[in-house]
């Protein structure tokens, strides 16, 4: 069986602050004994420290190359913060033009290709399979399936969209050799297990362990649903 992943979005909550760390170092030690790649995405701010026990990714990065661009965060700024690399195109975050709200092809491409490039993963949110067929194309390291209106819900998108999870993840294994990865609601083991069994490589989860009072116990029910 190929390794699975676990990519957790610490989003801009509080909590990724107060207990940011202590995930990373729990992640990373849980990574090395139970056989999932457990992947951390921090607030820029906490980037260098989580890199110290943990592999990091962040939370986005601009199309841009180093230069005059004011508050602008390039592919070279995460090399030198020796991440691995990058999350993209989150629905909380899209490459969006700003004129027609539409999805910027062209800016997005630019930006996984210049991360790729310059030996940085790529990891493309998309919120459609429409989306997913355009993404595939730019050979990103993850494409990952987030539907918006399940995102910080109760209810998790391998149950409520099976059929959909099952053709994206066929998908992007048939038409690329990137990982296909699904996330929106995702709670705990039988979410895992359920997105095993529809062919997924495996999860991004932001709330179901960035809110949790328990967030070791969560982490560690959707490892073992990945490893089933």
């Amino acid at each position: 069986m190929s390794t699975k992943i676990l990519i957790i979005n610490y989003k801009a909550y509080e909590e990724a602050f107060t207990k940011g760390i202590d995930i990373a170092k729990y992640s990373g030690e849980l990574s090395k004994s139970s056989g999932v790649s457990i992947i951390v995405s921090p607030p820029f701010t906490i980037l260098k420290e989580t890199v110290k026990s943990a592999k990091t990714i962040a939370q986005g990065v601009s199309k841009l190359d180093p230069g005059a661009f004011t508050s602008h965060v390039t592919w070279f700024e995460l090399k030198q913060a020796a991440v691995a690399g990058t999350l993209l195109n989150h629905s909380e975050n899209r490459y969006s033009d700003p004129k027609t709200g539409e999805l910027d092809y062209s800016s997005l491409k630019m930006a996984v290709e210049k991360c790729g490039n310059s030996g940085l993963e790529t990891y493309v949110c998309v919120q459609n399979l429409e989306e997913a067929k355009e993404v595939l194309k730019m050979k990103p390291t993850g494409i990952a399936y987030e539907p918006p209106e399940l995102i910080g819900g109760n209810i998790s998108v391998s149950n409520s969209k099976p059929e959909i999870v099952k053709e994206f993840c066929s998908l992007v294994k048939s038409n690329s050799n990137s990982l296909a990865l699904i996330g929106a609601g995702i709670k705990g083991r039988e979410d895992a297990e359920k997105s095993v069994e529809l062919g997924s490589d495996g999860l991004l989860v932001a709330s179901g362990i960035m809110k949790s009072d328990d967030f070791k116990s969560v982490i560690n029910d959707l490892v073992n649903g990945l490893n089933k």
